[in-house]
């Protein structure tokens, strides 16, 4: 079994948690490789350092260090190898990240027993039809479309497979999958949706209209969102980072992609469990101070 180590070199709690964990993997003698990200915080001399990329085609489990941030970068990093993921918090609220740098080297040997499970969790697939240059994005948690440092509302036209949805003036809208509602729509007043629910939340941001309300879109659909005549350049983030632009006239294109990230999952790690105890969903304020 070969361990894939990528992450988030500014953290800083890597420089030490991290060369244990490897004295550690080598006293065991489990096979692993190591991302060039963590340059900075390794001696490069004494470890052998692969492109990011070569560890998510050669690597048969991945380890994410960091927070949910890096966790949905490196599900980018395997471009659609459907393997198991496991993110190691070294964050902080690391509501995906389940493992923690105290408990790693056990569940490091859970994992090589194959004492898991696995939740496939849907990926969005966009891109930009009238501009092919650009590619394709992929998103766990939400494709936003959004006015950047223009003061005024933009102007959308919505659509599902091909049917006319809406017409929309907001300051953006999300395009969200259910692992991704308590994300990004969680704060713009979406609703929350069970991660292994299938369906594409549609979550405008500050419509100018009262009947502009989050929609729950069958995964099946295709969701193309046309910038209207007039409005600025627009700006495409996906998982938070930013991808591309659009402009007026130019449509993007979101729908469910043809493969899953395979989050692992330890001690069958209850989704409403973790939204009470991270989230402090359903809890007095007393009880989350």
């Amino acid at each position: 079994m070969i361990l894939g180590l990528v992450g988030n070199p500014t953290k800083e709690i890597l420089r030490s948690v991290l060369p244990e964990y490897i004295s550690w993997l080598r006293d065991k003698e489990i096979e692993f490789l190591l991302s060039s990200e963590f340059r900075e915080v390794l001696d490069s001399g004494e470890y052998k350092l692969f492109p990011p990329s070569e560890v998510g085609k050669k690597a048969e489990i991945l380890l994410s260090f960091g927070g949910d941030g890096t966790l949905l970068n490196s599900v980018r990093i395997l471009q659609g190898r459907e393997i198991p993921v496991v993110g190691v918090n070294v964050g902080g609220l690391g509501y995906l990240t389940l493992v923690g740098a105290d408990d790693l080297t056990q569940r490091t040997e859970d994992l090589l027993k194959g004492e898991f499970t696995i939740e496939q969790r849907m990926v969005l697939e966009a891109k930009v039809s009238d501009r092919p240059d650009l590619g394709t994005w992929y998103a766990l948690n939400d494709v936003v479309v959004n006015k950047g440092g223009y003061s005024r509302m933009i102007e959308l036209e919505a659509s599902v497979d091909g049917d006319f949805l809406n017409r929309l003036r907001a300051d953006g809208l999300i395009i969200s999958t259910p692992t991704g509602s308590t994300a990004y729509n969680l704060s713009a007043g979406g609703p929350i949706i069970e991660p292994m629910l299938a369906g594409i939340l549609y979550v405008p941001l500050n419509p100018h209209s009262f009947t502009n309300r989050p929609l729950l879109i069958s995964d099946k659909k295709k969701i193309g969102i046309h910038a209207i005549t007039g409005s600025p350049e627009l700006i495409i983030n996906v998982d938070g980072r930013l991808a591309g632009t659009m402009f007026s006239g130019e449509t993007l294109e979101v729908k469910r992609a043809d493969f899953a990230a395979c989050l692992v999952n330890f001690d069958n790690h209850n989704f409403f469990q973790v939204l009470r105890r991270k989230l402090g969903w359903g809890s007095a304020a007393e009880e989350m101070e």
